[in-house]
């Protein structure tokens, strides 16, 4: 088996980046961002759209980037919430099957290894992450698990 714990500095930085996921809903307030240049073109007060603008650019500026997955040509990295310093390398042809579980409290990613051996990642956009995953290994998608 290839895929293993690690430290985040010993990721291998000679293939790039092809998809991450993270916390940080960027994409949201961009969109915010732009509702506000709008309400200025139209009858709504113009401090709604300055508010809206400036709460927007604040939480760009200095909420934090949670890098949870990260996607390369032969592998992906899930990144641990809690510390930091480690994350856990995973190959694609190393992967068993994988699912997403979710429900009124949790969602879950589930990726199970042809050893036996399992990741949970908590996740947050069932869309975000199936989509992803699919495009890696939709052959490996298991449904209907409990």
């Amino acid at each position: 088996m290839k895929s293993k714990e690690l430290k985040t500095h010993n990721i291998p930085v000679d293939t790039p980046v092809i998809s991450q996921i993270d916390a940080k809903p960027t994409w949201a307030f961009v969109v915010l961002i732009a509702i506000g240049f709008i309400s200025f073109l139209s009858d709504i007060p113009k401090i709604y759209g300055s508010v809206t603008i400036t709460f927007a650019l604040i939480a760009l500026i200095y909420m934090p980037r949670v890098l949870l997955m990260e996607f390369y040509y032969d592998y992906f990295v899930i990144y641990n919430k809690a510390d930091k310093d480690n994350c856990v390398l995973i190959y694609y042809d190393e992967v068993d099957y994988w699912f997403y579980s979710w429900g009124a409290n949790h969602d879950y990613l589930y990726i199970v290894l042809s050893d036996g051996k399992q990741e949970r990642l908590e996740a947050f956009s069932k869309t975000l992450f199936e989509s992803n995953m699919n495009r890696f290994m939709k052959e490996k998608r298991k449904k209907n698990i409990s």
